[in-house]
């Protein structure tokens, strides 16, 4: 069946620990045959194992693979050795609770849970249906259902994803629970790239979680290739948006592990449509300094052999894009005319001891160039395998007349992208260092004197975004609101529809007043590397780790984060005082509001308040004791894990024949969704 875009978006179906897609129209993504039954394999699963070894000259811990010989002077013989001499986490400890966790996620993570346990988990908000109108359905599968809803406020249409708690095979467990939670995550952290789907709104009820999303209407990544011919130029720009999106992923600490055309969606019908991806229930937070992981995760077809021999990192998402790129470029796998035709022991055998043939007909009507990065990307041997970062340096994908890092008029919506992408405690420490500088400037002028621990350089880096925050700022009236940022941004030539803007500065706008003022404004566009080789940046960093330290203890709690976030609000009717004075107290404020019970609900976002204080204390506790150290949180801030270049991002600017940015005169054409927006609520409604 061809399933609408609607389906696509929604196709991946999650139970018990395994994920199985649903939507299968063609060769790709067939499923593959059952090498017992000859009835379908599950096309995308994750499966659990430990981690392999080697005996003899055979693969034990591969029993789909059973009496296939390793050659000694193979490479995947010499992956496998080396996988020896390599730490593994031995019993798949890929999704572990933390120390703010409560209830059943503390569990063991595979302890079995009736489902009356996991009624009230996430602390994700309850009331989906007083926001949104559910509409029609666009997609279902074991995973539940996908349908289009409506905005109650705007009339504004998107997708809500429906995942049930307990899954339809099994009972569910801590680990699966924290495995949605980290799909949750990934995606309300990545989802503000403009190379993937954006994340609205999370909602949780006894049953399910909600995840309403933009709606992309243009259809999957291959199912435009596969109706139209596309030339070798239009399909470099499609992977280069790929390899930006996994760049991403690796600067931030997670490898996506599901690279398949089914998880790119295009956002409109039209050929410049950009393509997003999709889809992170797979994905996972992993350094490339920590134990290797060993859980098979993802599409067999797709699976790099160190991911099949369970000990991988995030160089298995590079294999991926190497086999979806030669699908694009060719119309088939390198190992496989039809997929639809292998076991899943067929795929891994080629996979692990198969060549490719660099010499097959179908190669031969492609550039030098573009062959030389398909054999850059399908290199057997990790260690072998380009970086995410230095792909998109290869000269296929490079782009004629853009430089890289562009000057700061040039580059507003890649480092919009980059902040909004960062943690939100990271965000907040930003914050707070661009609120010292800017004291110490004004305190400096007042007294007519330079600034003594501000440089030079970063002086005129804050008057150039002063004077492009006085260039948007219209009105004058010391903040940005989302119609002079919009109008701003085309006059310099970026392409953006309005939900697009809309975003980003929602993720940028973090005191939620509805504009950008001047220190949030300065805090995402900020060089920060630049700032970071400054001599005072670790003085930066102690000031903002005593602010936030207020007991001086020198650890920052929970109940400390909770001081940082906005006060909360009493919901209408409800009388005043009581929780928001326990909680603002300072005394004990995470432990008064984990035990109020029901009169949390008499307050406004205090629930989602405290859900979003435990994920900036998970994103810096790395030892899981439930506090930040100062080493955390000086690591926190510290950009040596991985490069998290401006390249990364798309730029968007509208390039002339000059090779310069061109004004654009109004939004891109409004997608059919936009256009309905006036009939949407009775649309959603039917």
């Amino acid at each position: 069946m061809k399933g609408t875009a609607g389906q696509r978006q929604g196709n991946q179906a999650r139970a018990g620990g395994r994920t199985v897609s649903v939507v299968c129209n063609a060769k790709y993504s067939a499923p593959l045959r059952n090498q017992q039954s000859g009835a379908a394999a599950p096309q995308t699963a994750e499966f659990s194992g430990r981690g392999a070894t080697t005996c003899g000259t055979f693969i034990p811990g591969l029993p789909e693979l059973s009496g296939l010989a390793v050659r000694p002077s193979s490479p995947t013989w010499r992956i496998v050795q080396s996988r020896q001499r390599e730490s593994v986490i031995a019993n798949s400890t890929d999704y572990t609770s933390s120390a703010s966790d409560e209830g059943v996620l503390r569990l063991p993570g595979r302890t079995e849970l009736e489902p009356h346990m996991v009624t009230n988990v996430f602390g994700f908000p309850r009331n989906l249906v007083d926001k949104y109108h559910l509409g029609r359905v666009i997609g279902a599968g074991s995973f539940g259902v996908v349908r289009e809803v409506v905005e109650k406020a705007t009339g504004k249409t998107a997708a809500v994803k429906t995942i049930p708690k307990v899954p339809k095979r099994g009972l569910p467990t801590p680990r699966y629970l924290l495995k949605l939670r980290t799909e949750v995550e990934i995606m309300q952290q990545l989802g503000y790239s403009l190379d993937a789907v954006n994340l609205r709104d999370v909602f949780e009820d006894d049953d399910s979680i909600h995840l309403v999303m933009e709606l992309c209407e243009g259809g999957a990544l291959l199912e435009r290739i596969e109706a139209h011919k596309y030339s070798e130029k239009y399909i470099a720009r499609l992977t280069r948006s790929i390899l930006r999106f996994i760049s991403q992923c690796h600067a931030k600490g997670i490898i996506y592990r599901d690279v398949k055309p089914d998880n790119f969606l295009f956002l409109r019908h039209d050929d410049e449509s950009p393509l997003k991806a999709t889809d992170f229930g797979l994905s996972i937070r992993h350094w490339p300094d920590e134990p290797k992981l060993t859980s098979r995760s993802g599409t067999p077809a797709y699976m790099a052999p160190e991911l099949v021999l369970q000990s991988y990192d995030e160089k298995c998402d590079i294999w991926s894009v190497g086999m979806l790129t030669y699908q694009l470029l060719t119309g088939r796998f390198p190992f496989w005319e039809d997929v639809r035709t292998q076991t899943l022991s067929d795929v891994w055998k080629a996979i692990l001891t198969q060549d490719v043939n660099w010499d097959a007909q179908e190669l031969k009507q492609l550039s030098p160039s573009a062959v030389d990065l398909l054999k850059r990307l399908l290199q057997r041997d990790p260690a072998q395998r380009p970086s995410a970062f230095a792909a998109l340096e290869h000269p296929w994908l490079s782009e004629e007349g853009r430089a890289r890092d562009l000057p700061l008029q040039g580059s507003v919506v890649q480092r919009l992208q980059r902040f909004s992408t960062f943690g939100h405690l990271k965000q907040l420490v930003l914050k707070i260092i661009v609120d010292e500088i800017r004291d110490e400037m004004t305190g400096a002028a007042a007294a007519g004197q330079k600034p003594h621990g501000v440089s030079r350089k970063a002086r005129t880096a804050l008057g150039n975004l002063q004077d492009l925050f006085n260039e948007l700022d219209t009105d004058g009236s010391g903040a940005i609101s989302f119609e002079e940022l919009s109008s701003g941004l085309r006059r310099q030539g970026y392409v953006l529809a309005d939900n697009e803007i809309e975003n980003l500065m929602r993720r940028v706008d973090s005191d939620h007043n509805g504009t950008v003022d001047l220190s949030e404004f300065i805090a995402t566009l900020m060089d920060w590397d630049q700032v970071q080789s400054e001599q005072n940046w670790q003085t930066y960093l102690d000031h903002a780790f005593r602010k936030m330290d207020h007991d001086g203890d020198g650890f920052i709690s929970l109940d400390e984060l909770l001081q940082q976030l906005p006060p909360l609000r009493p919901a209408p009717g409800a009388p005043a005082g009581g929780l928001a004075q326990v909680v603002g107290s300072a005394v004990s404020g995470a432990a008064a509001a984990l035990g109020l019970g029901g009169r949390l609900e008499a307050y406004e976002g205090d629930a989602e308040r405290l859900a979003e204080a435990k994920l900036m204390l998970r994103e810096a506790d790395t030892n899981g004791d439930g506090k930040i150290s100062r080493e955390e949180f000086f690591d926190l801030l510290r950009d040596g894990h991985a490069p998290d270049s401006l390249s990364f991002y798309d730029d968007r600017l509208a390039i002339g024949e000059d090779g310069r940015a061109r004004p654009v005169t109004q939004a891109h054409p409004p997608s059919s969704q936009q256009q309905q927006q006036q009939g949407g609520l009775q649309t959603a409604q039917r």
